[in-house]
């Protein structure tokens, strides 16, 4: 008698005979509708074991065809879905991306070079899943910032959180072991946190209370002697003493050093900020916030400088810059854009405008303006970048270096503040 299937007997012979028309060949005798059933497939010869319900459950709805292996069915899935040659170079070329590999199916990761400038991973390979290029997500997940390169991580927590990591990144919100580079303490800041500029260490945090000693101990790594160990109050409370390198007063806190601040302002011991010695450079930003606006401005032209780094984290773009081998031309260029700007023309800067204190709020200008006359109602980046060039052309100095594609220089009239009569000009010639 026939085993029961649905509270209907199954004849054995039958149940196998419909296993052989859907393309699996038994291997024992038929036992149970609902348990595996041994058997080899007839298209590749893997061993299989489905279950006779669901060959018999799948054959009344869709007809006798070959079934039962997984492996024969992703196979079948993968060939389905498979681009032409014509949609899979479409599907490259839209994902800036060059293949190191054939591809295989839409499903498997194919490794790849990302062609985006600018990209974290610098050369190195990465993982790209074509399924995910064509459903329109980002071939590269650190350009699109799903994903943080471990190098540039460690660059991130040595540059801004000062922590030289001791163990290899893992995520951005695990807690990662390095050691404080001022207090050369152990510490397990998390990177998420340092990129929100957080404080890495909290040994070194300027709200960390300390006692007497320890303000002392901090004071002489930041290479300054306090006059009085005990006029120490708390981290944002002035503390008079003497710098270690040139022997000059100098009254620091102690939570400006923390945050990079030297202690002595001296030009033979600071090492930061813009010397007019130095090499600098005159960078324009805009910010498409409500209201847009630009700004013009200057930095040090060197590697350590954060200038533009902490303008873009606050909202701003690089429009363009412009490098000097002297940094106090960079300052006369700047001086003078800012007299034609709010001097000459009359526009309004931050002050002007009323708005509150900001990072460079007095170099700003707002790129559209009603209050403006013609024909500076509405201003664009390009027109600003043309009076920055056209200032540096007319004093004469001459470009060093200019890290993005020039800008046209169309003829225009020189500005009234570098007339020939103008006294500014002639004390500049």
């Amino acid at each position: 008698m026939g085993k029961l299937v649905s509270g209907r007997p199954v004849d054995p012979e039958e149940a196998r005979r419909l296993m052989l028309r859907n393309g699996c060949k038994p291997k024992t005798a038929f036992a149970k509708a609902k348990d595996p059933w041994p058997c080899a497939c007839e298209r590749c010869g893997a061993d299989i074991a489905p279950t006779y319900d669901s060959i018999a459950s799948k054959e009344k709805r869709h007809g006798s065809a070959p079934r039962g292996c997984r492996d024969c069915a992703d196979r079948e899935l993968a060939d389905k879905f498979r681009l032409s040659e014509a949609e899979l170079a479409k599907s490259i070329a839209g994902a800036h991306i060059k293949p190191l590999e054939p591809y295989a199916k839409n499903s498997t990761r194919v490794t790849s070079l990302c062609l985006n400038e600018g990209c974290p991973r610098d050369g190195r390979p990465i993982e790209v899943l074509i399924k995910a290029v064509r459903e329109g997500a980002m071939a590269c997940k650190y350009c699109a910032k799903r994903a943080i390169d471990p190098d540039f991580a460690v660059k991130i927590m040595l540059e801004q959180g000062r922590v030289l990591p001791k163990a290899p990144y893992v995520r951005v919100d695990e807690r990662w072991l390095g050691e404080c580079l001022r207090c050369h303490r152990e510490v397990s800041p998390r990177l998420h946190d340092v990129m929100r500029g957080q404080g890495a260490c909290i040994h070194c945090a300027p709200n960390t209370p300390l006692t007497k000693e320890q303000a002392w101990d901090r004071a002489i790594s930041y290479r300054f002697r306090p006059n009085d160990r005990d006029a120490f109050k708390n981290t944002y409370t002035p503390w008079a003493g003497t710098c270690m390198e040139c022997l000059g007063p100098v009254n620091p806190c102690l939570g400006n050093l923390y945050r990079g601040q030297g202690a002595c302002n001296s030009s033979t011991c600071k090492v930061t900020g813009f010397k007019d010695s130095k090499p600098g450079l005159v960078y324009l930003l805009q910010r498409e916030s409500d209201p847009a606006m630009a700004k013009v401005g200057i930095c040090e032209d060197s590697e350590r400088s954060t200038r533009l780094k902490v303008h873009e984290r606050n909202g701003w773009q690089v429009v363009d810059t412009r490098s000097f081998a002297v940094g106090l031309h960079a300052r006369l260029v700047e001086g003078v854009v800012k007299r034609l700007w709010f001097e000459e023309r009359g526009w309004k800067n931050g002050p002007a405008r009323g708005e509150g204190r900001s990072d460079g709020y007095t170099e700003t200008v707002l790129l559209h303006d009603v209050e403006r006359d013609a024909p500076w109602t509405v201003l664009a980046a390009v027109t600003l970048w043309t009076d920055i060039m056209v200032a540096a052309e007319r004093l004469g100095f001459d470009l060093d270096e200019q890290r993005a594609v020039p800008t046209p220089r169309p003829t225009m009239p020189l500005p009234a503040i570098l007339r020939p009569d103008d006294p500014t000009a002639k004390s500049l010639a």
